[in-house]
């Protein structure tokens, strides 16, 4: 009976984990940019005899993974909405930790000239600096990134100035993605001989093809992840009834251990 429970706890504790990941796809099906956490991906533990214990099997999760097709390409004229038409994407600088990358092209600038997502990271430059803008009367960003202005106080008929050049990043077909811990897309660090992991830095190479006046909606597809919630509570439920039963059979075995004559 010990191993039946366990099978059924380590399959409730994996059903628990696709359900954060479905209920976190479902709260950022309206986020730009924002690519499906994939939960389908785990490999197997085998645990040696050890200290008198059975050896058993356990499921491991592989964190991190995520959908790369690209999501729907939403025309909003915006001259700070920016999507990325290929596989690339923007370097942004979050809040806390190191650089990362980003398709979420809802850029603003605040009040301190800042370039920011929607998010509030800052938006670097090809030279991973975060971006400051002066004060403009009006402002464009190339489909290579580069950002113009008309500064306040310019002649009539001036060239615009170019502030800026928005860094992308087009990953090689063998570069290892994934989401870090704090949600944001960087390589997978490397694992040194002696266990230490090492991570790799971001370099912009200018490659993403970048549309103006566009947006890239979240990939999610909110039917899809409700038949998954659905399916996921359902199976859980079977397994809290495989509990029980193992529980009714094990009581029912001990009872016949106690009869007279056994």
């Amino acid at each position: 009976m010990d191993r039946m429970v366990q099978t059924a706890l380590n399959s409730m504790k994996m059903l628990m984990e696709n359900q954060a990941a479905t209920a976190h796809n479902l709260s950022n099906v309206s986020t730009p940019g924002f690519k499906q956490d994939i939960i389908t991906d785990f490999s197997s533990i085998y645990l040696n005899r050890q200290e008198g214990l059975e050896p058993r099997i356990v499921s491991s999760r592989e964190v991190g993974k995520f959908s790369l097709e690209q999501g729907m390409i939403d025309t909003t004229k915006a001259p700070l909405d920016l999507a990325i038409n290929n596989e690339g994407y923007f370097v942004i600088q979050p809040k806390d930790g190191s650089p990362a990358l980003s398709r979420r092209g809802d850029f603003q600038v605040n009040e301190n000239g800042q370039l920011l997502d929607g998010a509030g990271n800052n938006i670097l430059d090809a030279g991973l600096a975060p971006i400051e803008i002066p004060a403009f009367r009006e402002i464009t960003v190339t489909t290579q990134g580069e950002i113009l202005i008309q500064p306040i106080g310019g002649q009539p008929g001036e060239l615009p100035q170019n502030v800026a050049t928005i860094a992308t990043f087009l990953p090689q077909d063998d570069a290892r993605l994934k989401k870090s811990l704090d949600g944001h897309i960087r390589f997978e660090p490397n694992v040194n001989p002696d266990g230490t992991t090492e991570e790799i830095p971001i370099a912009p190479n200018q490659q993403a093809k970048i549309i103006t006046g566009a947006l890239e909606k979240s990939n999610v597809n909110p039917i899809e992840e409700m038949v998954n919630t659905i399916d996921q509570m359902r199976k859980f439920e079977m397994h809290v009834k495989m509990i029980q039963m193992a529980e009714e059979l094990d009581t029912a075995g001990s009872s016949l251990m106690r009869l007279p004559g056994l």
